[in-house]
């Protein structure tokens, strides 16, 4: 019996591990970029000085123009001032990471704040450096541009994540620059028109300007997006060999449950089990008690580890039955099964088909309740059949009391056979679509030698039918009644 299982949405699935994985990550990469910042600070702040070194011992002396007087000395102690706050500033958020820093939220809220105050500081450098020079204040954008391709290069952060950290200090300059061309165009006498061409020109080339930051958000969203791919096929993968080990665990212990092949002077019981997946809805039960034997097969509704969970509580419910009524008949069991079905499974829309039978090995009579399941053959030496037809409705399928069930009795001679089977038989499926069918069933199972080794060919033969695709579990079980007991 099939029904459809649910499936979990692949968004959420690995939610919570991805969440620590990307803390984890966005750490490395915070302690990378603050080195690197480290570095760059270094290297240019050298050449800086190395610079203004050589310039004042090749130049000739103070300078002829009375403009440029303390032009030195005040980018001097202006780099000076900036190297030491910049390195300042980045040393504090690279020692935070051992001062709590954790979570990517944090991480983010942390390296936010350092580019962003790192760039303003810049910017406003610039701009003391530089008074009134709105050609080297509108360099500082390529600068800004700089530290955010920079950061985008090392953390694993959005697209607009990176943005918000950088946008301020652009905006910033923007605003400086068209500042400072208002001021130089009243200050020359420039008339309200050509004020408002020339800041409307460069708000405009500014704003074409932030193109430039479209190479680093393309980086941070293709580098979000292979890792996030790259995590869920790893976990998948993770995920699929801890179910493979749990299922061969449970198929263990699934196995444990049905009985053992059984052979005495009076009867041969054998059984084929085929799950769909490790493990399967299917059951059997058999048990020789005295002179009699009696086996349950049950097929539940759906297949794989729901359904053997379900087997599993079903198995513990047939061991109670059997222990109260040691010498209950077919009906009295598939009462006791109804009850425990309606009471505990129906709720959960979890139903079963069942047929019990009972053989009297003194005297041949054989007893059975069929509930809602496929009929069961008994074939005798003389090749007559026999169909062990439906009795009463499904399990679980109404309340106890309206549970109408019918115990039906047939004599066979030694040397019969009876044939069990679930409904993964009848519907396996060839590969034009066609089923088996019960009407091909019949005609194999008459044409089949009674043997022992009954149930082991007819589940070949369904295999073999739907080329080993098989859509649901497969299990058959036969008892033979010797002719010599």
């Amino acid at each position: 019996m099939n029904s459809q299982p649910s499936i979990e949405n692949p968004e959420t699935m690995f939610e919570g591990e991805y969440a620590l994985e990307m803390d984890g990550w966005f750490r490395r990469r915070y302690r990378n970029l603050c080195i690197g910042i480290l570095c760059v600070l270094t290297v240019t702040w050298g050449i800086g000085a190395l610079g203004l070194i050589m310039s004042v011992s090749l130049g000739d002396g103070a300078p002829s123009d009375p403009q440029l007087e303390g032009t030195p000395t005040r980018i001097v102690t202006f780099a000076v001032i900036g190297a030491i706050l910049e390195f300042a500033l980045v040393l504090t958020y690279f020692m935070r990471l051992r001062q709590g820093l954790q979570t990517r939220e944090q991480l983010i809220n942390a390296s936010t704040r350092l580019l962003r105050t790192l760039s303003i500081f810049n910017a406003l450098m610039t701009t003391a450096v530089y008074q009134g020079d709105t050609q080297m204040i509108g360099s500082g954008l390529w600068e800004i541009f700089f530290w955010h391709f920079l950061a985008c290069l090392f953390l694993p952060w959005s697209a607009w994540e990176s943005l918000k950290a950088m946008g301020p200090a652009y905006l910033l300059t923007l605003v400086l620059i068209v500042g400072l061309l208002f001021l130089e165009s009243i200050g020359t006498g420039q008339t309200i028109q050509y004020t408002m061409l020339t800041m409307t020109g460069s708000m405009l080339f500014c704003g074409f300007l932030s193109v430039m930051f479209i190479p680093g958000m393309l980086i941070c969203w293709s580098r979000l997006r292979k890792h996030g791919r790259r995590f869920k096929f790893s976990m998948l993968s993770r995920k699929y060999l801890d179910l493979r080990q749990d299922m061969a665990q449970a198929r263990k212990i699934h196995d444990a449950l049905f009985p053992e092949n059984h052979e005495d002077e009076q009867v041969a019981f054998d059984f084929n089990y085929t799950p769909y997946s490790e493990i399967g809805g299917d059951f059997v039960w058999f048990e020789r008690l005295g002179n009699r034997t009696i086996v349950i097969l049950l097929d539940v509704t759906g297949h794989g580890l729901p359904a053997a969970m379900t087997i599993n509580r079903i198995y513990g419910e047939i061991v109670r039955l059997r222990g109260e009524h040691p010498e209950g008949d077919p009906l009295t069991l598939m009462k006791g099964l109804e009850r425990y079905f309606a009471l505990t499974m129906a709720p959960h829309q979890i139903f079963a088909t069942g047929i019990t039978c009972e053989l009297d090995l003194e005297n041949g009579r054989l007893k059975w309740v069929n509930a809602g399941h496929p009929p069961g053959f008994v074939l005798s030496t003389e090749g007559e059949m026999i169909e062990l037809g439906t009795t009463a409705m499904m399990l679980g399928a109404g309340l106890p009391d309206e549970f109408e069930v019918e115990q039906d009795e047939v004599d066979i001679s030694k040397g019969a056979l009876i044939g069990l089977y679930t409904d993964g038989v009848t519907e396996a499926r060839s590969a034009k679509g066609d089923l088996l069918g019960l009407n091909r069933l019949r005609q194999v199972a008459r044409d089949s030698e009674i043997s022992r080794d009954w149930s082991s060919v007819i589940s070949a033969t369904a295999q073999e039918f739907s080329r080993g695709m098989i859509e649901d579990d497969i299990l058959v079980a036969s008892i033979l009644y010797k002719e010599n007991s």
